[in-house]
């Protein structure tokens, strides 16, 4: 059995013995539970760069707690083959996913505010940025952990092309 609690001030505690990846419904329930108390971690209120921390990691999902100033961002990425939901505590986040549509390369973007989320499944790209007016912090649950993003270059719109992949162990970037 998992149990976890990891913040002080949590109200939620998420217990199973199952095995198996929770749904998209799951995750979110997961991610707004988190959001709750997501901004009293200490040091994530006034970030002067973006940054994460792990604040649960089962052998179902790994959640993390993201601070992001005014202009942070995360560049054009994928997620390893996990699948997600991400709900903004405070602030609002800009996501930009990229899809293929008739052989040609498409970008959407969307508003992310404070409360509202959005979840995907393995294989979306998208990147995130706060354009303001001020810091931004949001929840995001990964399942299963997270172990890698590529992150890639779109700029000849017909394919997307892997420029890097970072690595991740325990939510903590390795290479």
């Amino acid at each position: 059995m998992t149990t976890i609690a990891p913040l002080r001030t949590a109200k939620f505690t998420w217990r199973s013995t199952r095995r198996r990846s929770p749904e998209p419904l799951e995750m979110l329930a997961l991610a707004h539970g988190f959001a709750d108390s997501a901004t009293s971690w200490p040091g994530m209120d006034d970030p002067s760069e973006r940054c994460w921390r792990t604040i649960a990691a089962t052998d179902r999902f790994e959640a993390w707690v993201v601070a992001w100033p005014v202009g942070g961002n995360v560049e054009l990425h994928d997620h390893g083959g996990c699948a997600g939901a991400v709900v903004v505590a405070s602030g609002t986040l800009v996501e930009t996913s990229v899809r293929a549509h008739s052989g040609v390369l498409e970008a959407t973007s969307r508003w992310i505010h404070t409360g509202d989320q959005a979840v995907f499944g393995p294989g979306h790209v998208h990147d995130l940025v706060n354009h303001g007016p001020g810091p931004a912090l949001s929840v995001h649950v990964y399942s299963p952990a997270l172990h890698a993003m590529t992150y890639f270059d779109w700029s000849d719109r017909h394919r997307l092309v892997a420029v890097r992949t970072d690595e991740y162990r325990d939510g903590l970037l390795v290479g």
